[in-house]
């Protein structure tokens, strides 16, 4: 969704609320792509490649907004995923339904290619060219800072609901399957190290991530 007028673009990695937040926010946006997934998550790359052209050509430089996003704990993130890919109508190739998250977590990590598992990343998602492409990040688990953030751009108040939640319980992991996802996650895991103090990351633009430079899947 675009915002160019209020000053900030919202990305909408995916599993990170953005049901919630277009249902939200689309009456005040000056674009809103809704499908398909593919272009209703089109990470930053994918924006620096199509709309910031776009938006220059309109009268909006790409210094006259921010883009921002939404971030969560990436195991939350990859179980996330696991549940909505065991709902009821998904796919049978893409289904999850009776495989255990423990299961599902090691084959994301090894990158089973027939595995049922998403084949991107979420520090993919907001990078360009090896570094963050993204200016603000928040906590999902935040929306007293981001709801408060989006009300103060808007000039309004906005009502988001809660968010769509599961009760499916994925089990413990062992402590290898933990330990490989800590370490698959490295780059994820500095994000959400900066977003601990106070649920938001501001000017992240151009940062490096820890682990960044050995790349990684893209997050679609």
């Amino acid at each position: 969704m675009t915002f160019p007028t209020h000053g900030f673009v919202l990305l909408a990695l995916p599993k990170t609320g953005s049901t919630t937040l277009e249902r939200a926010l689309a009456p005040y946006a000056a674009l809103v792509i809704s499908s398909p997934p593919a272009r209703k998550h089109l990470p930053a790359r994918g924006f620096e490649r199509e709309f910031v052209p776009a938006l220059a050509a309109r009268g909006h430089p790409r210094e006259s907004y921010e883009v921002v996003t939404m971030f969560r704990d990436p195991v939350e993130w990859l179980e996330s995923w696991w549940r909505y890919r065991a709902r009821e109508g998904a796919r049978p190739a893409n289904s999850t339904a009776g495989m255990p998250f423990e299961d599902f977590a090691r084959c994301y990590v090894e990158g089973a290619r027939s595995a049922p598992t998403p084949k991107g990343r979420p520090a993919r998602f907001i990078s360009v060219g090896g570094v963050v492409g993204v200016d603000r990040l928040f906590s999902v688990d935040r929306p007293d800072v981001w709801g408060a953030w989006f009300a103060e751009r808007l000039g309004r108040v906005l009502d988001f609901g809660r968010l769509n939640a599961s009760a499916a319980v994925r089990g413990e992991l062992s402590p290898d399957t933990r330990a490989a996802l800590e370490q698959h996650f490295a780059p994820e895991y500095d994000v959400c190290r900066r977003l601990a103090p106070t649920g938001v990351w501001a000017g992240a633009r151009g940062t490096r991530l820890v682990g960044q430079e050995s790349g990684g899947r893209e997050a679609q």
